[in-house]
């Protein structure tokens, strides 16, 4: 086996593999993986890609569910305890965001499961505030590309809340309502 000389100003064949070793580590931990909904990833979803794959995914369109800036889906089990999703559009039919409603009567652990299942897929969340076991809280996860997932409840009401937003495509869809509702001259 051939030593490593050390030479002024270059790294041995040890420190190269060391070094090379926690590069490849650093990549592998380095960025969590982009949202997607139902296989459809939502960095470059449309309304159409995704109404196609929620409807194979068995999520049909609640009663009145489809309007302008977005379309409410009963979840039909496709997504263990929600009830309902959420999934609003720009005006060009790009993904901005999605809400998953979670519903809780009495029981404020699904706060925590909610989480836990985010966590599994994002890690440990980038923000978290209030108690996982009463009251307000919400866990935060700021994700690359512009993208953020929130988990939260509201009190007394235990219902969890999971929403995935593309915050670039968010901010274009609420300026152009915004637009639309100046023009309408409704206000």
């Amino acid at each position: 086996m051939a030593q490593d000389v050390a030479r002024p100003g270059r790294p041995t064949g040890l420190w190269l593999r060391v070094f090379g070793a926690a590069a490849f580590v650093g990549l592998l931990g380095a960025a969590p993986p982009t949202p997607s909904l139902f296989g459809v990833r939502l960095a470059t979803a449309t309304r159409a890609e995704l109404g196609r794959a929620l409807s194979a995914a068995h999520l049909t369109l609640a009663p009145g569910g489809a309007h302008q800036w977005y379309d409410l889906y009963d979840v039909n089990g496709a997504l263990k305890h929600a009830s309902k999703l959420a999934v609003s559009y720009t005006k060009g039919g790009r993904f901005a965001r999605a809400e998953y409603v979670f519903p809780s009567f009495v029981s404020t652990k699904r706060l925590g499961e909610v989480i836990a299942e985010v966590r599994a897929k994002y890690g440990a969340p980038t923000r978290m505030t209030g108690e996982l076991a009463i009251g307000r809280a919400q866990a935060r996860w700021n994700l690359p590309h512009d993208f953020q997932i929130v988990v939260k409840r509201r009190w007394p009401n235990p219902t969890t809340f999971m929403i995935i937003e593309d915050l670039r495509m968010l901010k274009r869809m609420k300026a152009e309502q915004r637009r639309a509702t100046a023009e309408s001259g409704a206000f």
